[in-house]
């Protein structure tokens, strides 16, 4: 990895095993987990398991994985009666920590 080239905690941490998560939906594209550090009493965070880098390089063959992404964060929060004062969160582009496309579904006090 060069200098300019960010750690994609997700590749290498999340979808290859090599980080303990607690998965809370799996499909072909998606993963959806509980943040392993969370910033909020409920933290999940959805991503694609293809690597996209970010949401601003997803390309148009792509969208149908940003799409099932937002089903599963729909489906996420009413199933975990999130439904109430509950936030869907992205970045683009460079302002991400991980240069890998993720959302963050978020309800409850902020705890860092």
């Amino acid at each position: 990895m060069t200098k300019e080239e960010k750690y994609d905690f997700y590749c290498e941490e999340a979808l290859s095993g090599k980080t303990k998560i607690e998965i809370l939906f799996e499909s072909e594209d998606v993963l959806a987990f509980y943040h392993t550090k969370p910033f909020w009493e409920k933290h999940i965070v959805i991503i694609p398991k293809k690597h996209i880098t970010d949401l601003v390089s997803v390309s148009d063959e792509d969208m149908h994985i940003i799409t099932k992404i937002i089903k599963v964060a729909r489906d996420l929060a009413k199933d975990l009666n999130l439904e109430e004062g509950v936030q869907l969160l992205t970045n683009l582009g460079k302002f991400q920590d991980t240069p890998h496309v993720h959302f963050h579904l978020a309800q409850g006090k902020k705890i860092k």
